[in-house]
């Protein structure tokens, strides 16, 4: 994700309306380095991008998934809630 806000030009965020999300592990020691969501929303926020909606985390079973149960249908109303 990082590579990809670095080579979307600045002005190209100004005006625009984005949603922010990451998936997380249910691991104790990721909170210690924090979840990329708020740190990407800062990001776009910085370059002059509006948030659609608060930044939201989507919890995995592994680092390769699938979600855990419940969080398709908490990631859908949260879609859901931004589309309006």
């Amino acid at each position: 994700m990082q590579d990809f806000l670095a080579r979307v030009p600045g002005s190209a965020w100004r005006g625009k309306r984005v949603a922010v999300f990451d998936t997380r592990v249910p691991a104790k020691w990721v909170r210690i380095f924090g979840f990329a969501a708020p740190r990407m929303a800062r990001r776009v926020q910085k370059l002059g991008a509006t948030l659609a909606a608060p930044p939201e985390g989507f919890f995995v079973n592994a680092t390769e998934g699938p979600l855990l149960a419940g969080e398709e249908e908490r990631a859908a109303a949260w879609a859901r809630g931004i589309a309006g």
